[in-house]
Formats: structure tokens, sequence, C-alpha cells
């Protein structure tokens, strides 16, 4: 995995391209089993209930290098993300963005009001 650098900042979500370029012979994330890799971060987020949104888009234009994800708003990407990577990401997450606490009574993911 390669990171290039961006800013800082706590980040609201981790954008995961899922781009299958379909019918195209062109390298693409999709292709490369993003879908598996956003899966696996949903899940690792629930379970440590990271305060994070996993976003799955269509395109960060970085095809070449996928599969892509990037720290938003703003922030660092992470070019060609193997599943040896994850637990990594899931770290630098839970250290950046903290956890919710297991006793705050809401399911997680849920909206909180005015916040």
């Amino acid at each position: 995995m390669r990171k290039l650098d961006g800013g800082g900042g706590k980040p609201a979500k981790l954008l995961v391209c899922v781009n299958p370029i379909s019918g195209s012979n062109k390298p693409c994330c999709g292709g490369r089993g993003s879908e598996r890799l956003a899966e696996a971060l949903e899940a690792g987020v629930r379970a440590r209930r990271i305060d994070v949104a996993v976003e799955r888009i269509h395109c960060l234009n970085k095809c070449h290098d996928g599969p892509s994800m990037r720290f938003a708003p703003g922030g660092s990407f992470l070019l060609g993300v193997q599943d040896g990577d994850l637990p990594a990401i899931l770290d630098v997450l839970e250290a950046r963005c903290g956890t919710r606490p297991a006793e705050d009574g809401l399911p997680f993911g849920a909206f909180y009001p005015g916040g």
C-alpha cells in the first residue's frame, strides 16, 4: 500500500472506490477486489465501534493505482490496498476518529439530530 499525504485532521469518512469500469480492459478498483475490502472495513469499523463512516464511491481518479481509498474530507489517499493492509487502516481510523461508547443506547450508525 502506498500513501499519498493530504490533510491530517480527523476524517469523517473513509471513501472506498468500488468502480468496476464494466466492459473495459482498463485497470480499476472494483476489478481488484475493492468491494470485498469495503465489506471488511465496514465490519471492522462496526466491531471496533470506530466513529467514522465507510462510503463506497465510484471514482477517486486513481484507477491505475487501485484499489484506492481516501480519508475525507481532504485527507490522504491509500493506493494499492490489499487485505493485509486493513488492520493498519483500522488502527489509523481508530486513533484519528475515536470510538463510540457502547452504552450510548443508539444502534450503530444512528443519526444524532442536530449533532
